[in-house]
């Protein structure tokens, strides 16, 4: 397999990248274009990868510009590590890549597969609508620029850019769309009116025929950089595609353009009359006004790109020993934050404390938690776990990456949703080629040549299925769009899929049925003595619980006193030494404590230094309007409480519930086997609760609904946010969710309407080429102006 340089014959093309050799590279009996191919294969081959090619015919992309490995040498030095790195963790390390150069699913199995060429990739996850790829590494088996180096070297280059030069990569993206917009627009007007006199003279201007004729050439001109410049987003697209011996909608488009321009060359110069350039020059101008306004339509329906847009997630301001309830998006660097126990770090930042335990399995996926000492970095996504802690910024709050963390998911659905709207688009573009042929077929054989061109060309450019494959991605996005609006906030569109088959949904008690904001508390002692409010409040201030922010309201301390060996009980109660007390505060089950009074409400018992100081009895005050919400869902759903707390409330709910579904004392791990219970029956559930003490209940549910204040502070793990306000309305929208099956159905109707009568005309050869140029984006356009005019119509019903 000894590499060798012949010449060779232009018909033979490259294993790896499909193009024509000019001269060739051989191993492995295979023929490559450039050293760069070959070197590709050859790393390819070595690591057993070579299925790669079987998945797409010449996946790869031509290696014959080289880039020199010292260029990345920038990505040795730690500031400019640091600044894009995501997370650090001793060796491991997180960061995101945008892949300009990822078009196929080829791409996506060879650059999932980083790990078995270097072992030192520990993950890589693609999104493949995003370009981007998401990696884990070990630095001490593979350095940053070693990384980058490998993904140059297998035909991946990233796309490397600061967020302010991403900003002004968009920026640029959109100035080049205009400039093509407005280039052919210009184009478009000045050939129209050259070409006047051809329309009402017969080609003859002031009784001048060689006059007309002259314009007819200067438009021959004009359409030049029409054809190169302005149409080139439509030949770049079809060549990729057809390179991989595929087709997508912008083949037929591709064609069209290239046939009017060669016929209207034919007419001028052979005719001398006039051709079809105003069509060509109206086609492309229309076409691109009619992607730029789908673009746009799109971006304001896309909910994931801005996180403080759908989470309403304060954070907690340190400032002058006081604190202050802040939106993440207003914090600055150098700003100091507290962090309790079991929050989530929102941003990049410097531990203040001498020492703290942080667990990042929201950002690794695993669970054991991590030391960190004073002055060392904490990562935005890692979660309290020890007391409190303070911290100082170290950069912005990244809008991008929390929002990805949170918005985790399984990308193999995205891919193969993806794959199955390429294959619709093939089958499409042949059926779109094939009824254009047919149809110009049939009027050469009627000796209507115009009529066939016309028809041949209208039916390449009206025909498309993008409204129908947009259908869906429209109708998911303005609900999502006006569920945002009214309070919920969705991570991702495949929940809604899962709302529409939901049978049971489970409730947590305080915090989701009953509201914290102005509880009955009083205080019932069991010693006669002086009891140590501050300390008591010292303690419960730590802990974000919904009945330990109430105790803290009702005590109102005058100071806070420093805890030490400070810990939460999931469920049960909190811990900690306060000015040498050491005090425990929970529930009488976790304190084993032997209650003789009946319980008719929540109590929380108070133990100093072993004994027992007296408890704070707690009235729950429901929600206003909760009972009627619970009877409304009864009507569709099998309803079950779920609850930690005692059963001093069961005499009330139990008029709101069926008789056997109130469960109490329940602990985290009961209220996670109940819900694999009712899965087991083959019931799609909800949890819905306050996000803290139903960690495992909320994970192995099939829908996790956190209910949240405006000033809640916690980000928690599940797949649904609801505001506290919003949460009286949860069976309208719910049924809101639901409607998404009505609009997609009418949006499918309206876009086979389009196509069939769009087509029918087409083939007729009735359909002038700049109107079908015209049509084609109108259809979209209109497809999206139907499913979010129906998504608001619907969502207007909804009054929260």
């Amino acid at each position: 397999m000894a590499n060798t340089i012949n010449a060779c014959e232009s018909s033979v093309h490259c294993y790896h990248c499909g193009e024509l050799c000019n001269q060739s590279f051989h191993f492995d009996d295979k023929t490559f274009c450039c050293n760069g191919c070959q070197s590709v294969y050859q790393i390819l081959y070595n690591n057993q990868l070579c299925t790669y090619y079987s998945l797409s015919n010449k996946p790869g992309l031509n290696q014959k510009v080289f880039t020199k490995n010292s260029y990345y040498d920038f990505l040795d030095q730690p500031e400019v590590i640091d600044q894009l790195i995501h997370y650090k963790e001793d060796s491991s390390l997180h960061i995101s890549f945008t892949i300009p150069n990822m078009h196929c699913s080829s791409c996506i199995w060879l650059l999932e597969n980083l790990y078995k060429i270097n072992p030192g990739v520990q993950s890589s996850v693609v999104n493949f609508l995003n370009k981007q790829i998401n990696l884990v590494f070990d630095a001490k088996q593979i350095s940053l620029k070693e990384l980058v180096c490998l993904l140059k070297q297998i035909g991946y280059e990233p796309q490397l850019s600061m967020q302010d030069l991403e900003s002004k990569g968009q920026q640029t993206i959109k100035r080049t769309w205009l400039y093509k917009l407005v280039v052919a627009g210009f184009v478009f007007g000045n050939t129209m009116m050259l070409s006047l006199p051809d329309y009402f003279a017969k080609g003859n201007f002031l009784n001048d025929s060689t006059l007309g004729l002259y314009f007819n050439y200067l438009t021959l001109v004009l359409s030049v950089p029409v054809l190169v410049y302005s149409a080139q987003e439509f030949f770049l697209s079809a060549w990729q595609h057809l390179k991989q011996k595929k087709l997508n909608i912008d083949t037929p488009i591709a064609l069209a353009l290239i046939i009017i321009y060669l016929v209207s060359i034919h007419a001028i110069v052979i005719q001398h009359r006039m051709g079809y350039l105003d069509s060509l020059s109206g086609i492309v101008f229309f076409m691109l006004l009619g992607r730029y306004f789908q673009t746009k339509s799109y971006s304001v329906l896309n909910f994931n790109k801005k996180y403080s847009s759908y989470l309403p997630i304060a954070v907690t301001k340190w400032n002058n020993k006081k604190e202050e309830s802040i939106a993440i998006k207003d914090l600055n660097i150098g700003d100091d934050v507290l962090i309790r126990q079991h929050e989530i770090v929102p941003a990049d930042a410097i531990l203040i404390h001498h020492e703290a335990w942080f667990d990042y399995s929201f950002v690794t996926g695993e669970s054991q938690w991590i030391k960190k000492v004073k002055n060392e970095t904490i990562y935005a996504g890692a979660q309290l776990k020890s007391g409190v802690a303070t911290l100082k910024v170290s950069k912005k709050p990244s809008a991008s990456y929390l929002s990805q963390l949170w918005n985790q998911q399984n990308n193999a659905k995205q891919d193969d949703k993806l794959l199955v709207t390429e294959k619709i688009n093939f089958y499409f573009s042949i059926a779109v080629l094939s009824i254009g042929i047919i149809a110009s077929l049939y009027w050469l054989l009627q000796h209507q040549h115009a009529r066939a061109f016309t028809a041949l060309i209208t039916v390449w450019i009206v025909a498309c299925p993008c409204a129908l494959l947009l259908s869906s991605t429209f109708t998911y996005g303005s609900i999502l769009h006006f569920l945002n609006k009214k309070g919920v906030y969705i991570k991702n569109a495949s929940l809604i899929e899962k709302i529409k088959h939901l049978k049971v949904i489970l409730f947590d008690k305080t915090g989701t049925l009953t509201t914290t904001e102005k509880p009955e508390i009083e205080f019932i002692p069991l010693v006669q003595k002086n009891i140590a409010w501050n300390e008591i409040a010292s303690l419960t201030h730590l802990s974000i619980h919904p009945l330990s922010k109430a105790i803290t309201s009702y005590l109102k301390p005058s100071s806070i006193f420093d805890v030490s060996q400070y810990e939460s009980k999931t469920g049960e109660g909190i811990h900690g030494v306060v000015n040498k007390n050491f005090y425990q505060i929970g529930s009488a089950k976790w304190l084993q404590i032997d209650e003789q009074s009946e319980n008719h409400f929540s109590k929380v018992y108070v133990v100093q230094n072993g004994n027992v100081e007296g408890y704070f009895e707690i009235k729950n005050q429901y929600r206003k309007g909760i009972a009627p919400l619970i009877f409304s869902l009864r009507k569709q759903y099998e309803l079950f409480v779920l609850s930690g707390d005692n059963d001093a409330e069961k005499n009330r709910l139990q008029s709101w519930f069926k008789k056997g579904h109130l469960y109490f004392d329940q602990k985290p791990e009961q209220k996670n086997a109940f819900v694999i219970k009712q899965q087991n029956q083959g019931f799609t559930t909800m949890m819905i609760g306050d996000g803290l003490n139903d960690t495992a209940a909320f994970e192995q549910s099939d829908i996790a609904v956190a209910v949240v204040d405006n000033k809640n502070n916690v980000l928690p793990a599940c797949d649904m946010i609801v505001q506290e306000q919003s949460l009286l309305k949860l069976d309208t929208l719910l049924a809101y969710a639901n409607k998404s099956n009505a609009i997609l159905r009418i949006s499918f109707i309206i876009s086979i309407l389009y196509n069939a009568i769009g087509l029918y005309f087409a083939v007729q050869g009735k359909l002038l080429p700049v109107i079908a140029a015209i049509l084609m984006p109108l259809s979209t356009i209109s497809i999206v102006g139907i499913c979010f005019g129906l998504a608001w119509f619907y969502a207007k019903k909804i009054k929260t």
